[in-house]
């Protein structure tokens, strides 16, 4: 039921909202001739503005604002149990849709979309002060319309928001919880009538709910009693025991649900699947695969390849260099080091040697002066480090060759640096969540100080974007990358 009615709420709203941005286009057209037109032609207004020249608005302009509504949360039913209020939203939305319409109008600059050759869409025929206008009626439309809504709700709630009658089935701390749960959005419409006591050890109500018996009173309660769905929330009693009840109430048709209430994830977002006919809830640390998330790992291989080809005289120049001052013409040019990927699986990271064959063995040696804390090795000024590797370090030239490892699927442009095993080995079960996503070449961390920073807060923003993931946040830390690769800020 509560899936329904937030796929007809987000719908009903969505569709609404399309059509106030389509009238929105209209009345910024009727403002623009018949309200400006008279004090500003011909001086600022050259001409009158045609409506047929707005068609292809009245279609893209509902699409682009539904959409930036969208990811500001406005068609989401549980945002609505309280009178928050919207505006915030609504006008950001309404200045990002006018933004992405004159865009779409600057690249669809003189085409025929319509097959009609008198239409062409361009933005030189559409009057700039129609695109001004337009965001200000967008937003009075919006704010009308939520006002309208919530006061709808409002009303709705108070009348008829307890239709729906549910029967909770169980005990102890996870039954208070789910009532408290309900009655903080009474949006759901959802009205608890009584309470099976699964142990036997509940009083006659519990939160002024009665209880109408245990579990050999459920089904002859719901014979005598309209019941639309049934809710099971198991304290103590097996799953097993309960299977014969849910089998008879799907005899009876009626609908039943059951609360995985053994365990409240704090950071994990439980998503429901089903292998074959088994239903799996399955937990999730880190953003499930999405179109957002294709999107990141497509463009991570066509951009590494498009940059391997690009930056391929930047390869051979470093490749003669480093030979050149290498102490024996058999050193190589690439250092492969065993790192920690996607979920601890290892892969070979790929730089540029900027030390001196045999490094590895000097650890110890250095200890001493490890400026770093926890488990990783950074020292000042390394004697290990040879003349160009200072140059290619500084420049973060000796990272190039990670594009290779981001066109095999085993690294991102963007993502916590991978780790080697033996500091993996020293880390606290905390920190172990950072290898929740693919390493990436840059990270939050390298923009906001590098090597300059203590471990402690590398790991945590790490997780801060783990946690907040989005192809802006990549985009943002890309350029900022460009910049402390021009400064050399904080390389080591």
């Amino acid at each position: 039921m509560l899936k329904e009615r937030r796929y007809v709420f987000s719908r009903v709203n969505m569709l609404v909202d399309a059509a106030i941005a389509a009238g929105s286009v209209a009345v910024a057209h009727w403002l623009r001739n018949e309200v400006l037109a008279p004090y500003f032609l011909p001086t600022v207004l050259r001409t009158p503005s045609r409506l047929e020249d707005y068609t292809w608005l009245f279609f893209i302009a509902p699409i682009v604002t539904v959409f930036c509504l969208a990811r500001h949360g406005f068609y989401d039913l549980s945002q609505w149990k309280e009178e928050r209020p919207f505006f915030g939203a609504i006008v950001t939305s309404a200045v990002q849709a006018t933004i992405g319409l004159v865009v779409i109008a600057f690249f669809l600059q003189g085409r025929d979309i319509s097959r009609t050759p008198s239409v062409e869409i361009g933005f030189e025929k559409v009057s700039r002060s129609v695109v001004l206008v337009f965001p200000f009626v967008l937003v009075g439309g919006l704010a009308l319309k939520t006002l309208l809504l919530q006061r709808y709700l409002r009303r709705w709630r108070a009348i008829s928001a307890k239709e729906h009658s549910i029967l909770l089935v169980g005990s102890g701390e996870s039954l208070r919880r789910f009532i408290k749960l309900i009655g903080d959005h009474p949006l759901w419409g959802f009205r608890i009538v009584g309470i099976v006591d699964d142990t036997g050890r509940e009083a006659k109500y519990v939160h002024d709910i009665p209880v109408v018996g245990t579990l050999k009173n459920l089904i002859p309660y719901i014979e005598t009693h309209p019941v639309d769905e049934v809710v099971f929330l198991p304290e103590a009693t097996p799953l097993a025991q309960l299977a014969p009840y849910f089998e008879q109430c799907e005899e009876m048709g009626v609908r039943t649900r059951l609360s995985l209430n053994f365990f409240r994830p704090s950071i994990a977002r439980p998503v429901l699947d089903t292998f074959e006919t088994v239903p799996i809830v399955s937990y999730f640390p880190t953003r499930e695969l999405n179109a957002a998330l294709l999107f990141k790992y497509t463009f991570d291989r066509v951009a590494a390849l498009i940059l391997l080809i690009l930056l391929s005289p930047v390869f051979i120049i470093t490749a003669i260099l480093i030979k050149l001052t290498s102490e024996s013409w058999s050193d190589p040019i690439f250092y492969g080091q065993t790192r920690c990927g996607l979920n601890g699986k290892h892969f070979t990271c790929w730089k540029f040697r900027s030390m001196k064959v045999g490094a590895d063995k000097e650890v110890e040696k250095l200890r001493a002066r490890n400026i770093m804390g926890g488990p990783v090795f950074k020292v000042p000024d390394d004697p290990r480090v040879t003349r160009i590797g200072k140059f290619i370090r500084k420049t973060s030239i000796d990272e190039l060759p990670q594009l290779w490892n981001v066109l095999r699927g085993e690294m991102s442009l963007v993502g916590p640096r991978p780790p080697i095993p033996a500091e993996v080995e020293k880390y606290d079960r905390w920190q172990r969540r950072r290898l929740s996503m693919k390493p990436g070449i840059t990270c939050l961390w390298q923009v906001n100080g590098r090597n300059t920073l203590p471990f402690d807060v590398w790991m945590k923003l790490d997780l801060e974007y783990i946690d907040n993931w989005s192809l802006w946040l990549d985009f943002k830390i890309l350029l900022k990358t460009i910049y402390v690769v021009a400064t050399g800020y904080g390389a080591m």
